[in-house]
């Protein structure tokens, strides 16, 4: 559910990533020492949250590789981490996604970083940068520390991190259950989108103040999926009814071929992300030839029509 793998050479590939127009640069691995420099940031005792409206989130983002949260006063529950880098950005959730959407990877338990770089490995990504950007109920997130924590698995630098700020905003916490303490959501209505400061990924990947700002949208996309049931409703019922099965088929080979899983659950919400709130020039979804083949642009205008609808009929 992030933007996809920063990995082709000139546009693409959102939910596993971006780069821009200007391809992919030479690049240098990040060393584990600046990396732990930009984690730093996550331990520190007061983590500061910047309370604003949406419409002012794009002009407040930081242009360096800054650390910040972002809780967004006028949708409720929406809070948006910008995390420093792109390498940051995946330390910090790259088990996450694989436990979550990865459709090679399980859903009961948590995988080692060995797996993570070998699944990365066939779809051609670099593991550091699984995902450009990121959107998780903070539900998801706690599960995923409570599996973590079942196994007995050793979090990561980054996945410390993490924990450790979700648990100083007050997003998830430890609460005594059956079994001992579990990790669980202050609220079943939170949910975290991410996004990458800006500069140069771990395998070369340009992230600009364009590509974030595409990330951003597409992220947010998956926000008004979760929040807001009645255009949830809309895209599973276009889904279901107005697109052919043979259309269905070929569109879950497309995204299952970036790497996501191929349930309803990820492909439904895929699919409006990138149809209706990813920019034309970052869109990594094809037209698929022949008579079982999909046309994108009749497939987008179709979708639009049926989530305009359910606008005009809440104002009814």
């Amino acid at each position: 559910m992030g933007i996809a793998n920063v990995a082709y050479a000139t546009l693409v590939c959102l939910c596993a990533g971006l780069v821009t127009s200007h391809g992919i640069a030479a690049g240098t691995p990040m060393s584990a020492g600046a990396l732990s420099a930009q984690l730093a940031d996550a331990f520190a005792p007061h983590p500061a949250v910047v309370h604003l409206p949406l419409a002012q989130l794009a002009g407040a983002l930081p242009l360096g590789p800054t650390l910040r949260l972002y809780a967004i006063t006028d949708q409720p529950g929406l809070y948006v981490m910008h995390a420093p880098s792109l390498a940051a950005q995946g330390a910090m959730f790259s088990r996450v996604v694989a436990l979550v959407e990865r459709r090679d990877m399980p859903r009961d338990r948590v995988v080692s970083m060995s797996a993570i770089v070998a699944s990365a490995r066939r779809f051609g990504e670099d593991p550091a940068g699984l995902t450009a950007g990121n959107n998780f109920s903070t539900a998801r997130i706690a599960q995923f520390f409570d599996v973590a924590q079942r196994q007995h698995v050793s979090l990561t630098e980054g996945e410390r991190a993490l924990q450790t700020l979700l648990a100083q905003w007050g997003l998830i916490r430890q609460e005594a259950g059956e079994g001992g303490m579990t990790w669980q959501a202050a609220s079943a209505h939170d949910f975290l989108v991410t996004i990458p400061g800006t500069g140069t990924g771990p395998a070369g990947e340009v992230i600009d103040t364009e590509v974030r700002a595409a990330i951003l949208s597409h992220e947010l996309g998956h926000w008004r999926y979760f929040s807001d049931p009645a255009y949830a409703e809309a895209c599973r019922t276009f889904w279901w009814h107005q697109l052919t099965y043979t259309e269905r088929e070929a569109l879950t080979e497309e995204l299952t071929s970036m790497g996501y899983d191929p349930s309803d659950r990820i492909v439904i919400d895929e699919l409006q992300a990138y149809l209706l709130h990813t920019p034309a020039r970052f869109m990594p979804l094809a037209d698929v030839p022949g008579a079982g083949g999909v046309d994108i642009a009749r497939v987008k205008r179709g979708l639009e029509l049926s989530v305009r609808n359910v606008g005009k009929n809440a104002g009814q």
